[in-house]
């Protein structure tokens, strides 16, 4: 399985000829660089607009665009199980709600953590425990902050951590940036000098690390 970081949340999963895009956005509403693919799915677990940009992953190939879905799925082989989540920590008061997810693809159980603003908490567990590999939020404003970042990151134990929504050099949104969330982690930090990374079940790592993965695609 490859992951490539686009900045903000907008990943891609590669895995045999099969790309799924997550939370695309458009780059210039964020003032970060378009990243332009052309995906077989397509993930949008709310609908801001740093989140919904299809039109940068929707192409030819497009087989569904899976918005807002709940519950178990599964496509080419590949297993979702969709949950709801709060945007913010006031049970959606501020901000409404999210969809989180799991996926387990090639042995390997992936979490994705979308814009969660609520803390840690038992249900989040339930629903996602074990996670090999964790997508997770830390740059606060709108969702968790790196102090509850750390604490999600301490209950899960996922083996590898990949940061996300954080403020990058030339972001129009003010988030916090990933240093205070290094700082204060307790876990080996990886950093990955690309935008993408080729993850296998037997090269997890033993215990907790973080992967920091290189904007610069």
């Amino acid at each position: 399985m490859n992951i490539q970081w686009c900045g903000n949340s907008y990943f891609v999963i590669r895995h045999n000829d099969i790309e799924i895009a997550i939370d695309p956005h458009d780059g210039y509403s964020l003032n970060l660089k378009p990243c332009k693919i052309n995906a077989d799915y397509i993930i949008v677990t709310h609908n801001h607009f740093d989140h919904n940009a299809v039109e940068m992953a929707y192409g030819d190939k497009t087989k569904e665009v899976i918005r807002n879905y709940l519950g178990k799925k599964k496509v080419n082989g590949i297993s979702f199980n969709f949950f709801e989540a709060f945007h913010d920590n006031a049970n959606g008061k501020l901000y409404g709600k999210v969809i989180i997810f799991r996926l387990d693809i090639e042995n390997i159980n992936l979490g994705y953590l979308s814009d969660i603003g609520e803390k840690y908490n038992n249900s989040i567990k339930e629903k996602l425990y074990p996670t090999d590999v964790l997508m997770i939020p830390i740059g606060g404003v709108t969702t968790i902050n790196y102090d509850e970042a750390i604490e999600y990151i301490d209950n899960l134990k996922p083996k590898i951590v990949i940061p996300m929504h954080y403020w990058i050099k030339g972001s129009a949104i003010p988030y916090d940036s990933i240093n205070n969330f290094l700082n204060n982690v307790k876990y080996k930090v990886v950093e990955i000098n690309e935008n993408n990374i080729e993850i296998r079940n037997e090269d997890l790592p033993k215990e907790t690390e973080i992967f920091v993965l290189n904007y610069n695609y």
